[in-house]
């Protein structure tokens, strides 16, 4: 093709057909401009392509990500409620004259001033540098959905340290055999627990009562990260049918 392209130009020039040639020549180079442009659109295409099936896989990944997040978060959410109405009601037995609480109550009540229900989202794909192929919005949720779990961590931690600060009190005055909860069936103490001594303890009181409140803004947080995960799977199989 270039030879006969050639032979064209020298016939002309040979011929002293100079205009032409010219008209020619800028033929030609509109031509190659053409064909150039031509190239480069294929080959965005074929990158854009390429970039749609990165894309693509990435969506797949994160709703089977965000899914078992999901399911996860849920039990902790309703872990979460348990100990909240627990600790609610362990905390309205505390008095200077409390009424008398049958042994097993008080033993399952105890239990859930040290359960510590924990959501560890699975975010293999979030650390991913492939994320950046989502759309924005999809970011905005994402972004929002990190934040709010970084809240909710800083919520367990508190709990956490919490609890620190409760065991030694429940070690002096309690008997933690006694513990029991749906799972736990333990052989119970040989020592009595004297009921009296830790309910009535304004010391008690106050572990009980720091444990209520954070457990309270942990359900707020946890219920917004639910929420939250509802919009980015939505999202997600909206994006993902696009594709069919």
């Amino acid at each position: 093709m270039i030879q006969f392209f050639r032979k064209i130009r020298q016939n002309m020039i040979k011929e002293n057909r100079t205009s032409k040639y010219l008209l020619y020549a800028i033929g030609e180079i509109i031509l190659v401009v053409i064909g150039i442009l031509i190239a480069l659109q294929i080959n965005n295409w074929n990158e854009n392509n390429k970039l749609e099936k990165e894309a693509y896989k990435v969506l797949l990944q994160m709703k089977d990500e965000f899914s078992r997040n999901q399911t996860e978060l849920q039990l902790k959410l309703e872990q979460h409620k348990f100990v909240k109405a627990s600790t609610a009601e362990l905390s309205s037995l505390i008095s200077p004259n409390p009424i008398e609480v049958e042994k097993h109550k008080l033993d399952s009540l105890m239990f859930s001033t040290i359960y510590v229900p924990e959501f560890n989202a699975s975010i293999a794909t979030l650390a991913s540098e492939k994320l950046v192929l989502v759309d924005d919005e999809l970011k905005n949720y994402i972004a929002d959905w990190q934040l709010n779990y970084d809240y909710y961590k800083l919520s367990t931690k508190l709990i956490y340290d919490n609890q620190t600060q409760q065991a030694s009190f429940i070690i002096e005055n309690y008997q933690s055999k006694n513990f029991k909860n749906a799972l736990i069936q333990p052989t119970k103490s040989a020592f009595d627990t004297d009921e009296q001594n830790i309910l009535t303890s304004p010391i008690f009181e106050n572990y009980i009562h720091s444990r209520s409140l954070n457990t309270f803004f942990i359900v707020k947080r946890a219920t917004t990260l639910y929420d939250i995960q509802t919009k980015i799977l939505q999202h997600i199989e909206a994006k993902l049918s696009t594709y069919d």
